[in-house]
């Protein structure tokens, strides 16, 4: 069975094809923006509910299941569907041996999972970290019977199930969390409010992803997505570590406070590219996919994405890195201003991180997962070496040297990804030259606006808005037709072609 469309045949079956893709990604994109609006809605509200009620030892106890979550999806999904994906021709025998081997591998998690348990709590020494392992065992056994149905659901570009499922699961965990700490077990509130989410997002992806074909694994199906799925599943695995170690490193080397103010400017600077991805940046995936065969299409999508991050990314970290002190200060209070000087130096290669959100979805359409590989590998063993090299100049030193890394290695990428499309850089970096101009004009506009600031002697709320007030309205001024268009292509006709992506595919 081959279920997905025949790239071969006359331009106008060609051009009747990315009509159709353009505009399912435009649809999945609308659908991801409404779900993360309404998930961070959820989670802000309700994280603020639970702030109150529990203590700090029940928040870090739920981020070490937070990321020993990640890490077990990990292996849960191990590249299966991302091969799924990225192959043209799949047949029953494929879906068939892919349900398989997710259902052993997510045996084999529950299984390391709940035999694990009292050894992790006892080396953390967290006791109630037994039980909140334990708790999450059968929902990972739910998302691993949901990962081909999963899989099904991102190659056909049906995203409105999967932001339904993020929107239930969110759902779910305020319920229970909130549930519980009503029934007076604030221990077990946000333990088992992760382990429901889990849970209904599974059941959810597996009641709108359709009925895996009946039948039994075989050898020929395991091979054909056994090799491209195990070189995902390295890519995946080091990039965790390379995402992460810096955090270990310099709460090891330089301590918590140096860590708290660490991690307050990288997850500021990170918050908008992560929205992007959570919005578009995961369609990119089975898009390109789509495309894998029309390299000249998806060259083009590829840098008209890139465009499109360059004008969302560029402006607004730029702003924020320029009025860091005065933004944490307000926002966070001056116990956190250590913080800004460090999120300044960061935001260059945070900068080209946000516009490296693609780079993974072209080497696994083009069928070079192991790319990915070998860019957070190196990544990994730049960022322990720069660290350790670096620990003795302070967080200062560090960070600086922590930007150059991001830098190297954003370059490193996206050259690959110009490697495999035919392009030449100086394509790329034409394509993201309007959103240069625009990140220009704004922090121009965020500059005078702190001079104002200054020059008024304003304090609080009206500082902020004095400063950031400017760069809006310029921002707004050179945006405001491409932001209607693009609201437009998602909001509007169902027969488009999306700004975002395919400016100049027709």
């Amino acid at each position: 069975m081959n279920d997905r469309a025949p790239v071969i045949g006359d331009a106008s079956e060609h051009a009747e094809r990315n009509r159709w893709l353009w505009s399912a990604f435009a649809r999945s994109v609308r659908d991801n923006m409404v779900a993360e609006f309404v998930v961070q809605a959820l989670r802000i509200g309700g994280m603020v509910v639970l702030a109150r009620a529990l203590s700090p030892h029940d928040f870090g106890l739920f981020k070490i299941l937070v990321v020993v979550s990640t890490f077990a999806m990990l292996v849960n999904e191990a590249g299966i569907p991302d091969a799924l994906i990225q192959r043209r021709d799949l047949t029953p025998a494929h879906h068939v041996t892919a349900w398989w081997m997710s259902i052993g591998l997510a045996l084999l998690t529950s299984g390391l999972l709940y035999g694990g348990a009292p050894a992790l709590a006892h080396l953390m020494k967290m006791p109630e970290l037994r039980q909140g392992m334990r708790l999450l065992c059968i929902p990972f056994m739910l998302e691993g019977a949901a990962v081909t149905a999963n899989a099904r659901l991102r190659r056909d570009l049906r995203f409105s199930a999967l932001a339904a499922a993020d929107v239930l699961a969110e759902v779910a965990f305020l319920c229970v969390a909130i549930g519980l700490l009503w029934y007076g077990m604030p221990t077990l509130a946000l333990a088992a409010g992760l382990a429901a989410r889990f849970a209904i997002h599974a059941i959810t992806i597996l009641f709108a992803g359709g009925r895996t074909p009946l039948g039994l694994p075989t050898s020929a199906a395991a091979r054909d997505l056994g090799q491209f799925a195990t070189k995902v599943l390295g890519g995946r695995t080091v990039d965790a570590l390379s995402s992460n170690i810096d955090f270990v490193l310099i709460g090891r080397l330089l301590g918590s406070s140096a860590l708290g103010f660490y991690s307050m400017a990288w997850d500021l600077l990170r918050f908008v590219p992560d929205r992007v991805f959570r919005i578009a940046g995961r369609v990119t995936l089975p898009t390109f996919c789509h495309l894998q065969d029309q390299t000249d299409q998806l060259a083009k999508a590829y840098l008209n994405f890139s465009g499109y991050l360059s004008r969302i990314i560029l402006p607004i970290v730029i702003c924020a890195t320029i009025a860091a002190p005065e933004l944490i200060k307000i926002i966070y209070g001056p116990k956190w201003l250590p913080a800004a000087v460090p999120m300044q130096l960061l935001a260059c290669g945070l900068l080209l991180v946000g516009l490296r959100l693609a780079i993974g979805s072209v080497y696994y359409a083009k069928n070079h997962p192991e790319f990915d590989f070998y860019v957070h590998a190196t990544r990994l063993v730049l960022v322990v070496i720069t660290i350790f090299g670096l620990a003795k100049t302070g967080l200062v030193g560090v960070s600086m040297g922590r930007s150059a890394v991001e830098v190297v290695m954003s370059i490193a990428g996206q050259w690959l990804v110009c490697m495999l499309l035919g392009i030449g850089f100086t394509d790329l970096v034409v394509a993201i030259l309007p959103g240069a101009r625009l990140a220009l004009m704004c922090a121009i506009a965020v500059i005078a606006g702190k001079i104002t600031a200054n020059a008024c002697g304003t304090q609080g709320v009206a500082t902020l808005l004095l400063i950031m007030g400017p760069p809006a309205i310029v921002y707004c001024w050179r945006e405001s037709s491409t932001a209607m268009r693009m609201f437009g292509d998602t909001f509007g006709r169902r027969e488009t072609t999306p700004i975002v992506v395919a400016q100049e595919l027709q």
